[in-house]
């Protein structure tokens, strides 16, 4: 079985899915890691942005998609900028055409417990693509506050050593862990018969599926409230991609 991890960036399989992928390799299952942008802007330093954080996030991908024996693609959007559009539309389904996935994992963009943009605009396309197909394989979102779906945290030594290959994003830090684990915790909670989960929402592909309940909504514009907090003097200079010599 082809398994596609279709990420924004690089580490956030390793982060959401990194049991998930470990349990499916040993299983002798096909993975693949395919990242819709570069992580120009994956730094809060401003010497860094641009290419040169786009080559060490590059290296690092490297590094977590070798211990998997997965194959790594680079879709060659820009951090930040990855269009809602035509264009990325066709590149994604004709990506999709290539490999043909016979399961794909993909950021949630409806009740997501992340909204930056290009998660959000990540899942947008993937369910577009997929929503044309006549027979399309299972759609599998993670970072979702409507998970019906989990697969055991019964990897996680080697998953935290995976995650630990994003140096530059600090998942290699105690902290990180421990925040992880409260992450899979509250999954845990959900999930049969295990205290530390992964969850997903299974998409069913319903025209008529219902969305919001009065509790989701709350959850929702929650996290939106929590992502869109920003600290002093945090990320404060943001080039464009022209002047960083990104286009």
């Amino acid at each position: 079985m082809r398994v596609l991890f279709l990420c924004a960036h690089a580490d956030d399989a390793e982060f959401c899915c990194g049991n998930t992928e470990i349990i499916l390799a040993k299983k002798g299952h096909e993975l693949i890691i395919a990242c819709m942008t570069g992580d120009e802007y994956g730094t809060t330093r401003d010497e860094f942005k641009g290419k040169r954080i786009a080559r060490i996030r590059e290296k690092e991908m490297e590094c977590a998609a070798r211990k998997l024996g997965a194959r790594l693609d680079w879709l060659g959007f820009i951090d930040g900028y990855l269009p809602f559009n035509k264009k990325s539309f066709i590149v994604l389904k004709n990506y999709i055409k290539e490999i043909n996935p016979d399961v794909i994992f993909a950021p949630e963009p409806l009740f997501t417990l992340d909204f930056h943009t290009d998660h959000v605009t990540t899942g947008k396309l993937i369910y577009l693509v997929l929503k044309q197909m006549k027979n399309p394989p299972p759609l599998l979102y993670f970072h979702t506050f409507k998970a019906n779906f989990y697969f055991p945290c019964i990897e996680r030594k080697q998953a935290l050593e995976n995650l630990s290959c994003h140096v530059s994003q600090g998942m290699n830090r105690k902290t990180t862990h421990v925040g992880q684990k409260i992450y899979q915790f509250l999954y845990g909670l959900w999930a049969p018969k295990c205290w530390l989960a992964e969850g997903y929402r299974l998409v069913q592909f319903k025209p008529n599926e219902s969305h919001f309940s009065p509790l989701r909504t709350l959850i929702y514009w929650f996290s939106k409230a929590i992502n869109n907090l920003s600290l002093p003097g945090r990320d404060h200079y943001r080039p464009t991609p022209e002047e960083l010599g990104l286009v």
